[in-house]
């Protein structure tokens, strides 16, 4: 009777077998519905801040359709921020409308969203929802920092992978003075009873406890600088973040539970924009991520650990490595879509009819500027659509390139206590790395910490799949990785592997979609790209009418100025809560990578590319002509090609 049995139809097969391997896979794109509108659930902001406001949404082609971008907005990492009934109905410090109101996220800059199927409560794009250990949380997803919109003329242009403009230290500020309004407030505490319908006691222990974290979060992140024994707080304002100092004061704050251990989170840099970044060999703005083998992993989870994944360095009886709520499956899956992203073209845009056509026989001779001033010996082309596409870094370091030292100079130096690391191994896969002594630099009790994390299992899930999905996720991950090995090319040398102090430099990378990311430099410090190629001036000579880098500019616009490439400034006697970025405070200098104007000089180089050095074994350098008005015109019209 066997013979007799009917065999599934083709149609069936082409139906069950694809869902089978997307359940099997972990894929959650169904699950945002099987039709999504044209602007991927984006709220138009008619009435927004400092008069950029848009009446529709449109996505440039970046090989991502609706699915790929709602799944990236809403697909959690592990972030555990707060408890999300508390979020949900938290009101504002000084009023009864909630904190997490669409005026109020739009306030911080963040891309306000319609609720959806895997955004029921329509928090702002990468706020997500998290469940960890039987409770759920709001945290963050990397869309909350690297997805932006550009406005022009009404039409507001949505761009995955661009940094965003959003200001996550005011946002935690605020937040922390909401929290204390509604634990001190009798009627704002009652409010949040009734609408958590929590009992008040157990209310009142979860909203002290989650004041208590971001209290002590905003304390130790406080970025201060001092001189002469006087400290000064400089902020980030839009658009900006000390992501690192922050990743490494909650590592240190974790190897000494309940005592301060921390640094001054005072060097901030603009979000990168995520577009090539997993065939990058090397990733952050020095350059401190090696991409190759497992980077990738370590990258993620060392960020996931800075978004406030719950985590601890204390190893338990039977653990491999350190619990934690990271997600490293949708690690690995988010990277992967990262991998398919593709950089934006103004030209798509432009016959869109969204933004003015480039003048193509500018451009072209912008290409020929742009050789001429050797931009593309640090700057890579790329086929930014090619499978196959690798970005190899190019470095320069610090006392050539002459640009903010601040973030460089952070990440190499910053130390603390060892805390629950003192006396055990660096690298426990080496015998010879050496034991951690009672202080240690940031950077290795870092790199322990993210791989301890790495190597601990999901403890929500059972003994068998939590040790058969650690290993899956990791073989994948591995395998997935195009970054096989990597060499630090560091002014036009290969610098020692493992050489901490090669981490002085600042990383040059490919300029595709560069128009899209403004402000420049990795501080975030000129306004355009045109004023990327003017030199940056002092008091006299900006009096004097000289052409020059701004030192102060308005930012918080997401309004497109398409002439120099920025954003528009707007004016604070017109908009008082814009933000001020000043170019003469710690950290916010926006001198160096000053070739276009005979300032920075440049390595002189043989046929072969190699440095010239003199006898001494210094580098001869020489320096460019200042660049013409209409060649600056040029090369920024080309740059917009690309």
């Amino acid at each position: 009777m066997l013979a007799s049995v009917t065999p599934p139809s083709r149609l069936s097969r082409f139906i069950i077998w694809p869902a089978i391997l997307l359940l099997a896979a972990g894929c959650s794109y169904i699950s945002q519905g099987v039709m999504n509108s044209a602007d991927r659930n984006a709220i138009i902001a008619v009435d927004d801040y400092f008069a950029d406001s848009n009446s529709s949404v449109v996505y440039l082609p970046q090989n991502w359709d609706a699915t790929d971008s709602l799944w990236f907005y809403n697909t959690t990492q592990g972030s555990n921020l707060m408890p999300l009934d508390i979020f949900l109905q938290l009101e504002q410090a000084d009023s009864s409308e909630l904190f997490r109101s669409e005026a109020n996220m739009r306030r911080f800059r963040y891309l306000t969203q319609k609720p959806s199927m895997d955004n029921e409560h329509g928090m702002p794009v990468g706020w997500v929802k998290n469940s960890y250990q039987d409770r759920d949380y709001v945290g963050f997803t990397c869309a909350a920092c690297h997805t932006a919109q550009i406005n022009y003329q009404g039409v507001g242009i949505r761009i995955d992978g661009a940094p965003a403009l959003a200001d996550m230290e005011t946002m935690l500020l605020e937040l922390q003075l909401a929290l204390e309004a509604a634990s001190s407030d009798s009627a704002k505490f009652a409010r949040l009873v009734k609408s958590t319908n929590q009992a008040p006691e157990n209310l009142r222990t979860r909203l002290d406890s989650t004041l208590t974290k971001i209290s002590n979060y905003n304390r130790i992140n406080a970025p201060t600088h001092t001189h002469n024994g006087t400290a000064q707080s400089v902020h980030y304002g839009y658009g900006r973040l000390d992501a690192f100092g922050r990743i490494y004061n909650r590592v240190m704050s974790h190897l000494t539970p309940g005592a301060d251990n921390f640094n001054p989170a005072n060097a901030p840099v603009s979000y990168p924009f995520l577009w090539d970044t997993p065939q990058h060999d090397f990733v952050q703005w020095n350059g401190v991520g090696d991409n190759a083998d497992a980077g990738a992993l370590g990258r993620n989870t060392g960020e996931v650990i800075g978004v406030f994944a719950d985590f601890d360095l204390h190893r338990q009886k039977g653990d491999a490595g350190y619990r934690s709520s990271a997600n490293t499956r949708n690690q690995v899956r988010l990277e992967r879509q990262i991998k398919s992203l593709q950089s934006p073209l103004w030209q798509d845009a432009a016959a869109l009819g969204v933004l003015p056509p480039i003048d193509q026989s500018l451009a072209a001779q912008g290409r020929k500027v742009f050789v001429d001033y050797q931009c593309h010996t640090c700057h890579q082309a790329i086929d930014r659509s090619a499978d196959d596409r690798l970005v190899i870094a190019q470095f320069s370091s610090l006392d050539l390139i002459g640009t903010d030292r601040q973030m460089a100079m952070n990440a190499f130096t910053r130390e603390g206590n060892s805390g629950l690391f003192a006396g055990k191994k660096i690298n426990a896969l080496s015998a010879n790395s050496g034991d951690f002594g009672e202080t240690t630099l940031v950077l290795p009790a870092l790199t322990k910490a993210t791989v301890g994390v790495l190597l601990e299992p999901d403890h929500d899930k059972n003994i068998v799949h939590r040790w058969a999905d650690k290993i899956y996720d990791v073989l994948v991950a591995l395998g997935d990785n195009p970054i096989k090995d990597s060499e630090r090319h560091l002014d036009f040398e290969i610098a020692a592997k493992g050489e901490l102090s090669a981490l002085l430099a600042y990383k040059g990378r490919p300029l595709n979609g560069i128009w899209a990311t403004a402000p420049y430099l990795h501080n975030g410090s000129v306004a355009n790209l045109d004023q990327l190629f003017l030199p940056s001036c002092n008091d006299a000579e900006i009096t004097s009418g000289k052409a020059c880098r701004a030192q102060t500019f308005t930012l918080g616009a997401r309004e497109l100025d398409p002439v120099n490439v920025g954003f528009v400034q707007p004016d604070k006697d017109d908009y008082p809560t814009v933000f001020t970025f000043d170019t003469r405070l710690p950290g916010n200098s926006n001198q160096g990578h000053e070739y276009t104007s005979g300032i920075t000089p440049v390595i002189v180089r043989n046929a072969s590319g190699q440095p010239i050095k003199n006898a001494a074994g210094n580098f001869k350098l020489a320096t460019l002509p200042v660049i013409g008005t209409e060649d600056r015109a040029a090369l920024v019209e080309y740059l917009k090609t690309l």
